[in-house]
């Protein structure tokens, strides 16, 4: 006799969670479900895929003003309607988190990353470069460690697979003017460093691989039986787990194989959320093209999580 499958979790209480905004779940299905079709969607359309979750026209309205504040989105008015798109920048945001959460790391090729803050912050300005003082040397922390740089040794933070050209890129892009120093180096022997609890407590993995195992905890009962859902039911899944899968992806540092704890649950949440998120596609797309219309290349979906 088969396994019954299991129950997937319900949308109304995902929505009321702490841990849960409004404001995130909409850049989820942003990023999993427009920004594949194209990037623009009517806001009566997106209050429409958001009701099952509790959140309210006003609630919805709120925040995409909010992330259009921010530079996220333009809108476009048509009589009493409103179509946001993401703007150019956001546009790139959204591509590097495509990367992140879909895809797999490249191979490592053993180097690290290195930005020195403290050392462009006591340095003088360059010709045509404005200094770069501890105010930018804060703004420059606060940028690198949201892309998984960590500090590890007094004002240099590392990464392991940060291009230098995308580091200044980032920086300059967050308005930290002046020089800062980038390189690129290798440490002896990670594995031995990472049996001393180096780098996992340089860059904090525990929050990360909590993450990771709530992934696993709440979804591998799911991959092991896929429930038989309707395309409502499945687009919610789908977002769900993306979200709690973005939130991994997006704060894990990526660190070399040989630098993390035997115990790391990263890959095993990615298997669980590949499997489930492939069981649901279809039912989920034609949720999508139901509510708004939007539709999604097949290959696109299919490349995601792919093995």
């Amino acid at each position: 006799m088969a396994p019954d499958p299991a129950a997937a979790p319900d949308p109304s209480e995902f929505g009321t969670r702490p841990d849960i905004s409004a404001r995130s779940v909409l850049v989820t299905i942003f990023g999993d479900s427009v920004v594949p079709a194209g990037g623009e969607i009517w806001l009566g359309d997106l209050i429409d895929l958001v009701l099952q979750f509790g959140f309210n026209e006003r609630l919805v309205r709120t925040s995409m003003f909010r992330l259009g504040a921010e530079g996220w989105f333009e809108v476009d008015r048509v009589g009493r309607r409103s179509r946001y798109r993401l703007t150019p920048w956001a546009m790139g945001e959204f591509a590097a988190a495509e990367a992140r959460i879909y895809g797999h790391p490249a191979p490592w090729d053993g180097q690290w990353t290195l930005v020195l803050v403290e050392a462009a912050a006591g340095a003088g300005a360059g010709p045509g470069l404005a200094p770069f003082n501890r105010a930018g040397a804060e703004a420059a922390r606060a940028v690198l460690t949201g892309r998984g740089f960590a500090p590890v040794a007094p004002g240099v933070l590392a990464a392991p697979r940060a291009e230098p050209e995308a580091v200044a890129g980032w920086l300059r892009a967050a308005g930290t003017a002046g020089a800062v120093p980038i390189a690129r180096a290798s440490f002896h022997d990670v594995a031995v460093l990472a049996g001393t609890g180096w780098p996992a407590s340089a860059f904090d993995l525990e929050p990360v691989s909590a993450r990771y195992r709530a992934v696993v905890d709440g979804y591998g009962p799911l991959a092991a039986s896929p429930p038989d859902l309707g395309d409502e039911a499945a687009f919610a899944l789908r977002t769900m787990l993306v979200h709690e899968l973005r939130r991994a992806r997006l704060a894990d540092p990526e660190l070399p194989p040989e630098a993390l704890p035997a115990d790391w649950p990263g890959d095993g949440a990615v298997a669980v959320a590949s499997a489930v998120y492939h069981a649901v596609a279809e039912a989920a797309e034609r949720w999508l093209a139901k509510v708004t219309g939007l539709v999604v290349d097949p290959g696109v979906t299919a490349a995601r999580l792919a093995g």
